[in-house]
């Protein structure tokens, strides 16, 4: 995870989370990606195929634009990055993420994001629900890859799944969930949150 800092203002009337990080992290995010998804095309494309047959990328160079032996390829050469990306973008957008703002009342819970390729953090999108249509508020991980999870507040609320606050630590999710749920939101028993925080294995 890339270094980043929460902010909370909490208060019996309002709770305030701002989520601060680079944007030069979110960069080199978009270039490892990059990175990866060449290391797998490269030997896909030049390594030669079983039982000596030439390698796609010769297909590619010598056939003609339309026939089966280059358009094979080609399908092939679009789809590996474009599979790879619709794969890993919720991990890669929320382990990297762009700056965001959390704030709820006893009335409005609304969610101010940058826009993830901005890295000058110049572009805000906001939405805000009613407090009374925020569903299932609970600390969970909120994206998973092999070998990490990301941890964060989901919750139900204009007829989609939110996740926000991506990074957020057991025991500021556990103030948030404490004030909103103080507010009248839909907080549930939250036994992941238990969980992490008896381990105690964060700062």
């Amino acid at each position: 995870m890339p270094e980043q800092e929460f902010q909370l203002e909490i208060t019996d009337q309002s709770a305030f989370v701002r989520l601060s990080v680079s944007g030069k992290t979110r960069f080199f995010a978009l270039a490892s990606l990059a990175g990866v998804t060449a290391l797998l095309i490269c030997p896909l494309f030049f390594l030669p195929g079983t039982h000596g047959s030439p390698s796609m990328w010769h297909g590619l160079s010598t056939s003609s634009i339309g026939s089966a032996a280059f358009l094979g390829p080609f399908f092939v050469l679009l789809s590996v990055p474009l599979l790879m990306v619709v794969g890993m973008k919720r991990y890669v957008t929320l382990a990297y993420p762009s700056d965001e703002i959390f704030r709820a009342d006893r009335s409005t819970l609304s969610i101010s994001r940058v826009r993830w390729l901005d890295v000058h953090n110049n572009h805000w999108d906001t939405c805000s629900f009613s407090l009374a249509e925020v569903r299932e508020l609970r600390y969970q991980a909120i994206a998973r890859l092999k070998g990490g999870s990301v941890y964060g507040l989901r919750f139900l609320a204009g007829g989609k799944t939110r996740r926000v606050l991506p990074g957020l630590e057991p025991r500021d999710a556990e103030k948030i969930l404490m004030a909103l749920k103080s507010f009248g939101a839909d907080v549930p028993d939250d036994t992941v949150l238990r969980c992490k925080l008896n381990e105690g294995n964060f700062p």
